[in-house]
This record gives C-alpha cells, structure tokens and sequence, in this order.
C-alpha cells in the first residue's frame, strides 16, 4: 500500500501541484475581503484545479514517452513509465479519469457561476490535454510559457475570486500574475535542464529555439516580474508598509541557475525554484490578508 502510493505520488508529480493551489489561495485571499467565503464551492474550486494539473502532468508524461521526449537520456528523475511502476495503459486510465472528474466538478462550479463559469472552466481541460498531445502539441510548439503564465496565474486566481464573489475585478489578475510568473520560472528550468533531450524529440520550447542564456534571462526575468506584483499591488492600494510580501526575492536560487555545469544541478534548482513559490504564496497571501 505504501510502495503504491508513493509510485502514484511520483506519477503525478505532487509536487508541482502548489503551481495550482497558489494562485487559487490567492484569489480565496482577495474574495474574504469582499464577502463571505463560501467553503463548499471554495473546496470544489481547489479541487477542479488539482484533478485538471494531475490529469495534465499524467498526460504529459504519457504523451511524451510515446513522441520520445523521455528517453533513457532523461535528466530529469525517470518516469514511472520508464521504471516499469505503471504502463502505459494505467496513465492513459489516470489522466482520463482526472479529466473526467474536472469536467464534473466543472459543471457543479458552472451552476453556480453560470455562462462566465463555463468559459473560465472548459478551457484549460482542453488546453491541459492538448499541452503535449495530438499532433501539434502545445508545448512542442514553444507555447509552454504563455499557457502556464495564463492558467497557473491570473487565470486560476480571478476563476477563484469570481465564483466566490460573482464580480470581476483587475485586483486578482493583478495579484496572479505573481504566482504565473513564478510558475513559468519552473517552467524554464525544467526546459533548460532538457535542452539535449527535447531537441532530437522535436519538443521546440523556447530554450530550445534561442538557447541556454535566453533561459536564464527568461527565468530573471520572471523572477524579478513576480517580485513587482505585490510592490505594484500595494502601492495602488496606498499600502507601501505591506511591500515585504516582495522578500521572497531573497530566496532565489539565481547563483545556481547562472554557474550550474552538470545539467543535473537543475533538479536541485528546480526543486529551490518550486520552494520559492511557495515561500512566496505564504508571504503574498499573509499580507493579502492583513492589509
């Protein structure tokens, strides 16, 4: 039981899921300044966000065993798939069970938040799944970056915000950013760490197209973009005395990502790099909640 769990922890990445549950929290931040939360659609939301990035990584990983982008060249830690823990046919079951399971939930958070609903929840099943399949894969095609800036970020921030509050508002696009930014950070290091096995795959990310010191810019450049959300936030809000909710910037594993030799180093930046979204989620949601 227990070695089962952990297979199916490292096949759907766990990990990466605070990816989806900042920016949610976020949102659930702004909306308890407005209303009251409502927690049985709040726990739907967070779990029509998780089953869509589990589907989505299970997808992922399916989908790129059978193009070649996990290959025995990976860097990356090795696949269940490839360590015989699950077949083929178990991830294919997984992910569209999860997808199916989103869709449902999906349709329970559109009777609430009606026509504006549906379209901020049937999207990003369609883009999940069709990240890495079909025959022109979103994310083979170098538009990784803009789907996670969009749908881990603003996106999944202002989705959480309006089914609680059933208002729009610039505030939670704002406020995603932050998170969205930081998630294209992880984005980044992963596809700079699989440059030499994307590349003969035909897996066109933007590291791949303009090479490892565009990464590097890219992943400053997200970096310092999440640090000005909250500075920007607070500051049209007249809170300048909030602006710590910007010293996660200290926790940024720059020296690494810059100096690494062995392409192996960024799994070790890559895991710094998931820790300083979270570092940032707490501190931002803290001042979020106190301001």
């Amino acid at each position: 039981m227990q070695n089962s769990i952990k297979t199916w922890l490292a096949a759907t990445r766990a990990e990466t899921l605070v990816a989806s549950i900042s920016p949610m929290l976020i949102g659930t931040m702004l909306a308890s300044k407005i209303t009251q939360l409502n927690y049985f659609f709040l726990s739907l939301t967070f779990l029509y966000g998780l089953l869509l990035h589990l589907g989505t990584n299970l997808s992922n990983d399916y989908y790129d065993y059978l193009k070649g982008a996990d290959n025995e060249n990976r860097i990356a830690p090795l696949s269940t798939i490839q360590t015989n823990q699950t077949s083929l046919n178990e991830i294919k079951f997984s992910f569209a069970i999860a997808f199916l399971a989103a869709f449902f939930v999906g349709l329970i958070l559109i009777a609430r938040g009606g026509a504006i609903a549906a379209a901020l929840f049937a999207l990003p099943i369609i883009f999940g799944y069709h990240y890495t399949a079909g025959k022109k894969p979103l994310g083979y095609m170098g538009l990784g970056e803009i789907l996670v800036l969009l749908f881990f970020g603003p996106y999944a921030c202002l989705g959480t915000y309006y089914l609680q509050t059933l208002t729009f508002s610039y505030l939670p696009i704002l406020a995603g950013l932050g998170p969205g930014f930081l998630s294209v950070a992880v984005l980044v290091v992963n596809n700079l760490r699989d440059i030499d096995v994307d590349r003969p795959a035909n897996k066109l990310t933007l590291a791949v197209r303009f090479g490892k010191s565009f990464a590097k810019i890219e992943y400053t450049f997200c970096v310092i973009a999440a640090f000005l959300v909250p500075f920007f936030y607070f500051y049209l809000l007249k809170k300048p005395f909030i602006l710590s909710a910007s010293l996660f910037i200290f926790f940024t594993p720059l020296k690494l990502i810059f100096n690494f030799k062995d392409p192996k180093l960024l799994n070790v930046g890559l895991q710094k790099t998931v820790l300083l979204l979270i570092i940032y989620t707490i501190i931002f949601s803290t001042c979020l909640a106190f301001y």
